[in-house]
């Protein structure tokens, strides 16, 4: 007969007889940390990482996180461009205003599409001289009431989900000009994967224009640290400025900031 001590058999009860309840805790391990080491829970949880890898498998078939070597990491929720125009707006008026700060009279900048850069356009300065190419019109239409900005909309295919104008004509129209800097827009953001992208159009267009652009921000709320989306996009090392909340978790941003050469905390 097999002798086991209560707190033996309180944890096979705890973690090996209820996966469920691991597979919870792991989500939420998940939702805090954006990335889970399957050996590591494994220790945790007194389990064997098969059992853990099972979990994992369970946890990306419900949507909740993408299979990576060696564990698993947070998948970003795709959204339409529509519904995410009213959440969190105060957040991203917040980075939109210390993004803004860092463009400079004279230059030629891009603007991607997105809800945030969509705040950093509200938040440019109505007073300096630049040139502002986007693919978004809805941002177009914001920057046309600066008096001293001229501004460029590319045209091609108009992607309705993100409200941005994709495809070939856009990148091709992408070779016409040399960006000073470039806001990105990033469906999520990981130390290893770095900016990802849910559309596959989106992110060729994203590629293209990092490829003309001397300097590339991001800006992002904290959901989307340490998480990841479908297709790369750019590097963490590629990135000249990170933009993030002034409460943005340490645990999900500490990995990234390793990897980004500056790091700019909103308000």
């Amino acid at each position: 007969m097999l002798n086991l001590n209560r707190n033996q058999i309180k944890s096979m009860l705890t973690h090996e007889a209820f996966p469920g309840e691991r597979q919870h805790l792991i989500a939420e391990r998940l939702a805090t940390h954006g990335r889970v080491v399957a050996g590591e829970l494994a220790l945790e949880f007194n389990v064997s990482e098969h059992s853990i890898r099972r979990d994992l498998a369970a946890l990306a078939e419900a949507g909740l996180c993408k299979r990576v070597y060696g564990g698993a990491i947070s998948l970003a929720p795709e959204r339409n461009v529509h519904d995410r125009q009213t959440e969190h707006v105060e957040r991203k008026n917040s980075l939109g205003q210390a993004a803004a700060a860092l463009i400079k009279a004279g230059q030629h900048i891009f603007i991607d599409g997105g809800t945030t850069n969509a705040s950093i356009a509200s938040a440019i300065d109505h007073n300096i001289a630049i040139s502002v190419t986007t693919n978004s019109p809805a941002i177009a239409l914001q920057l046309e009431k600066l008096p001293l900005t001229e501004v460029i909309l590319l045209g091609g295919r108009l992607n309705k989900a993100s409200g941005n104008t994709l495809g070939l004509a856009a990148i091709q129209q992408l070779a016409n000009f040399n960006f000073d800097l470039c806001f990105l827009g990033a469906c999520a953001i990981d130390a290893t994967k770095g900016v990802t992208a849910f559309n596959l159009d989106d992110a060729e267009f994203k590629r293209a224009a990092v490829s003309r652009s001397g300097q590339i921000v991001v800006a992002v709320i904290n959901e989307k640290l340490s998480s990841i989306a479908h297709y790369q996009v750019a590097s963490c090392e590629e990135l000249t400025v990170l933009v993030v909340e002034n409460d943005a978790p340490p645990e999900r941003l500490g990995p990234i900031q390793a990897r980004v050469s500056t790091v700019l905390i909103a308000g």
